[in-house]
């Protein structure tokens, strides 16, 4: 008589773990995130974190002069648990054959997918640092990450990767200050690396692009622990067997929440490609200040970075002011969240972040006047 044994089966538990072990492998900037998985078993599907304010930029002191401290503070962010799931079909006569591993390789297609997705994740967190961590450029080069590497303040010390594109690199490596992949050893933080610029190691990804809807094109350069991966739990697998079809179908989940926990530790080099027309939601308002009053409140993540400010204009027309190559004219300053500004009956209150020397924009939004 023939004995069916486990030898004959799939056993999830077994094969859960094999893509468990596999996890994280394709993972680009696994290495350089803090992993967390204290919230394991935890009830909920968003998660509060706390995640640092930058203290700001070194200022200049004059000799003998005093040195003025800034505050450390952790907001709390939220971010929401993501479940990342694929599936694979394996038939009897692939699983029984005997030709290759087809478990084992189903295991290792599954951590992959479910790696590809965690690292798009965590890719996109990477914008969460507010205008006040880009720093301008036209394009990337090896002047431009020297000089972007200022917002570090004294803090420049330290691992660093830098995320470029292809069309960076070839510019970076061409300048006298790169390094060889070669010539770093062990001292490459992560797999991938192919150079080195100013201390910064350097990594080719496909995902730094133009993004059509902020029309920002952003290289990254990232320490250690400035983002965080907030495993739920640890990989979920289940088996459902169709016996019409003599096939398995293999179910592979993780719930997990990617987010920036310090952008004190990052710096976006960002080159504006066109006017981005800003949400409505995005925090800018019109907020009442009395009779004939209004201030415009622009959120501290989105406080113009240098060589840009934010200037307003009123208006009884709707459409957004602005155009991208352009300088705009006819504009105020913007003072600050508590600045009076005098609206003189109109009903429109048009922002626009702009390049302080040439007055051509690079956000703008429209607001409804709130007075009164």
């Amino acid at each position: 008589m023939e004995v069916t044994t486990k030898s004959n089966q799939i056993i999830p538990e077994v094969l859960g773990d094999m893509v468990e072990q596999s996890l994280g492998q394709k993972i680009t900037l696994l290495p350089i995130t803090q992993a967390d998985d204290t919230l394991q078993g935890k009830p909920g599907d968003t998660l509060k974190f706390p995640a640092f304010r930058y203290i700001g930029k070194a200022q200049q002191v004059e000799e003998n002069g005093q040195v003025q401290a800034g505050v450390l503070s952790a907001d709390t962010v939220s971010a929401t648990v993501k479940k990342y799931a694929k599936a694979v079909r394996v038939t009897d006569e692939a699983r029984l054959s005997g030709f290759g591993d087809p478990l084992g390789e189903a295991a290792r297609q599954l951590a992959r997918a479910i790696d590809h997705a965690v690292d798009d994740a965590l890719f996109d967190r990477l914008s969460d640092a507010g205008y006040a961590r880009k720093y301008l450029v036209t394009e990337l080069s090896s002047d431009g990450v020297a000089d972007a590497l200022t917002l570090f303040g004294e803090d420049l010390a330290g691992d660093k990767v830098l995320i470029t594109d292809a069309r960076g690199y070839a510019a970076l490596r061409k300048d006298p200050a790169y390094i060889r992949a070669s010539d770093i050893g062990q001292r490459m933080i992560l797999s991938g690396v192919v150079g080195e610029i100013w201390g910064c190691q350097i990594l080719v990804s496909d995902k730094i692009r133009e993004n059509p809807v902020t029309r920002e094109k952003q290289y990254f350069i990232l320490k250690p622990g400035a983002l965080r991966l907030v495993a739920k739990t640890q990989t979920q697998l289940e088996v459902a067997r169709e016996a019409s079809h003599m096939r398995d179908t293999l179910y592979a989940s993780k719930h997990c929440a990617a987010y920036l926990y310090d952008a004190s530790r990052l710096i976006s080099l960002c080159q504006f490609t066109g006017l981005e027309a800003l949400p409505r939601d995005c925090g800018i308002k019109s907020a009442a200040k009395g009779a004939g009053k209004t201030a415009l409140v622009i959120p501290d993540g989105m406080i113009a970075p240098a060589g840009y400010k934010w200037v307003y204009v009123l208006d009884d027309l709707a459409p957004d002011k602005g155009s991208f190559d352009t300088a705009i004219t006819g504009t105020a300053d913007w003072q600050g969240n508590e600045a009076l500004i005098a609206t003189g009956g109109k009903i429109y209150i048009h922002a626009l972040m702009v390049n302080r020397e040439s007055m051509k924009p690079a956000k703008t939004i429209t607001l409804l006047v709130e007075e009164g």
